[in-house]
């Protein structure tokens, strides 16, 4: 007398209440939930009153269990899962619908990406079943078309990608040589993970790398898994299975999982949230196992702009074992991008120079396309056909400020670059003092993957954040507010980095563990004692900063000289220019001091 029927999805919820009610003896009382309601509109009074007088009820609903009556939950006689219609159910509709020979391929159609009404009005009744199969094929093309982009560059185009490049060409080949049967899908990586700032291409060169393989991509936000689920563990659990098995329904395909790093790492989610969210880690590393170790050909990328917050057991041998900076494009990679986005047009302009501009100011892919579109809809409104000025004037634009804050721009970067190569934080890429709505200048190092840091490694990176604010001090005599502000300036981040050596990864004074990393700034406020430690220590490294700046002062003017007058230097410059001031140290001097005599 009474049943729950929890469905794949919304769009079933009315087709499924019409067919109880044309199959029941008597017209039932029906309850649809296609969402979760809130609290106070899940008590039906309704319901009880027919619960008591005899009549049947069925409540249908993707989510039982927190969008139906708890008293429909507790007194249900019956409950029905109904799973989404596989090739083989729709094949059997087909040959009961319609007249005519199937063809095989129909085995293959991947009608998992069609909703329950594209499906039905697909296969029209008493038509020819092949007319069928094909409006079903056209149908799943154009889902697949919409995933995948409308138009994507080449993979054997894309020099912007470096290394993600590579790995991606070489992971082509390899699928390449399992289809020929010299080799098996166990000797294909297994999955990586794609990190850098956002906007630098990680969806598109996974869309990509499928196309160039012939095979889809199924593409998921971890993130949505949390925020579409009301937050509920089981919806969680449901969410990411449903990803996975959608994966290799249509194995093999890429399975590219964005925000990956919102997955809780089971480390850093402290006592009182760990057992929560275990079961929803468990089954995700389950979940990513099982379709790696099937070799039915799912290959996972995931990809993450902090991939510092990925627990290191996401990134062992036999689970994403790669782990592959993207970061904004070179030069030629930008020319490149430019290219893609103008489709032809400017084909005899010679964009060399924009293409500094951008690489100087890391532009990313996205911002480089939105400058194209910003060109074409200038000279639309215009009423002419797009031009180079145009888009010069989309990157190019006039530096408001004087003289003085252009040389403490150039001193700011120029400290950053000098003392980055000195203290090995990383490869230099360029350094620039170009103007924006955001920054007046930026120093770019190639990030790195770097799971074992070591005290000295944190203190090099302290010192390097540190210079910017040294070098104005040393050239200009006094330091200006730029190195701070905000959380994410210079001396935010120092300061945050200091915190965590004490607080996070036992490289202070301390083996305690006492909070994660982005909760050591309120630990500050709370505590006066702790927050003397991070302003002793954080004095201790400026002082070795300015003393590194000045035992290098020859290379910091020049450096900034140099910036002044060209606005952008590539790391080979700025390193040509460290070397230069090494060698030209005099013996008496000591080692890496300058003959300048810097202002104390």
């Amino acid at each position: 007398r009474a049943m729950v029927v929890e469905v794949p999805d919304r769009g079933w919820v009315q087709p499924v209440l019409d067919a109880v009610e044309e199959f029941a003896e008597t017209k039932p009382y029906k309850i649809a939930r296609p969402v979760v309601p809130n609290a106070r509109d899940r008590d039906d009074g309704r319901l009880a009153d027919c619960l008591a007088g005899g009549r049947a009820v069925v409540g249908v609903a993707p989510d039982p269990d927190h969008a139906l009556p708890e008293l429909l939950l507790s007194v249900a006689d019956a409950r029905v899962s109904l799973t989404p219609p596989d090739a083989a159910m729709v094949v059997e509709v087909i040959k009961r619908a319609q007249g005519g020979r199937i063809p095989p391929r129909a085995a293959d159609l991947a009608v998992e990406l069609l909703s329950f009404e594209e499906i039905t009005s697909l296969i029209v009744q008493g038509g020819k079943a092949s007319e069928s199969v094909e409006r079903l094929e056209a149908a799943i093309a154009k889902k697949l078309k919409v995933r995948s982009g409308k138009t994507l560059p080449r993979l054997e185009d894309a020099i912007e990608f470096g290394a993600a490049r590579k790995w991606a060409l070489d992971l082509r080949d390899d699928l390449s040589d399992v289809r020929k049967g010299i080799i098996g899908m166990d000797q294909v990586d297994r999955g990586a993970v794609l990190f850098g700032p956002p906007g630098t291409g990680k969806t598109l060169l996974a869309q990509m790398l499928g196309e160039a393989c012939g095979i889809p991509t199924v593409i998921a936000s971890v993130a949505e898994f949390f925020a579409t689920t009301g937050g509920y563990l089981d919806n969680i659990i449901k969410a990411q299975r449903k990803v996975f098995a959608e994966a290799k329904a249509k194995a093999p395909c890429i399975l590219f999982l964005d925000e990956i790093n919102s997955m809780p790492n089971a480390d850093t989610v402290g006592d009182r949230n760990k057992d929560y969210w275990m079961p929803v880690i468990l089954d995700f590393y389950t979940l990513l196992d099982g379709a790696m170790s099937d070799r039915d050909g799912v290959i996972v990328v995931g990809a993450t702009n902090r991939i510092e917050d990925i627990n290191p057991a996401l990134l062992r041998a036999g689970r994403m074992e790669r782990s592959i900076y993207v970061g904004p494009p070179d030069v030629a990679g930008v020319q490149r991008i430019m290219r893609h986005h103008l489709a032809g047009d400017l084909i005899d302009a010679d964009l060399g120079m924009l293409a500094k501009y951008d690489n100087a100011r890391q532009a990313t892919g996205s911002v480089i396309m939105e400058q194209v579109r910003a060109a074409r809809r200038s000279a639309r409104r215009a009423g002419r056909a797009l031009s180079l000025e145009d888009l010069e004037k989309q990157i190019v634009s006039d530096d408001p400020r004087n003289d003085d804050d252009i040389r403490r721009s150039a001193a700011h970067e120029a400290g950053h670059a000098v003392a980055g190569l000195l203290r090995n934080t990383g490869e230099l890429i360029g350094v620039n003092i170009m103007h924006t709505d955001v920054a007046g200048g930026g120093t770019q190092f190639e990030k790195q993957a770097d799971f074992f840091r070591t005290r000295s490694g944190y203190e090099d990176r302290v010192i390097m954040l540190l210079a910017g604010r040294g070098a104005e001090q040393i050239l200009l005599g006094e330091p200006s507010q730029g190195a701070g502000g905000t959380s994410y300036s210079d001396l935010g981040r120092a300061t945050n980095m200091v915190a965590g050596m004490f607080a996070s990864v036992g490289l202070g004074d301390s083996l305690v563990f006492r909070a994660p990393a982005e909760e050591t700034t309120g630990l500050m406020r709370v505590d006066r004692v702790f927050a003397g430690k991070v302003e002793t220590m954080l004095a201790e490294l400026y002082d070795q900063t300015l003393t590194l700046l000045r035992h290098n002062l020859e290379a910091l003017v020049s450096v900034t000289d140099a910036l002044i007058e060209k606005r952008f230097l590539t790391g080979e410059e700025v390193a040509a220019m460290v070397v230069k001031n090494e060698s030209a140290a005099s013996p008496d001097q000591g080692p890496g001091k300058s003959a300048h005599q810097a202002p104390e």
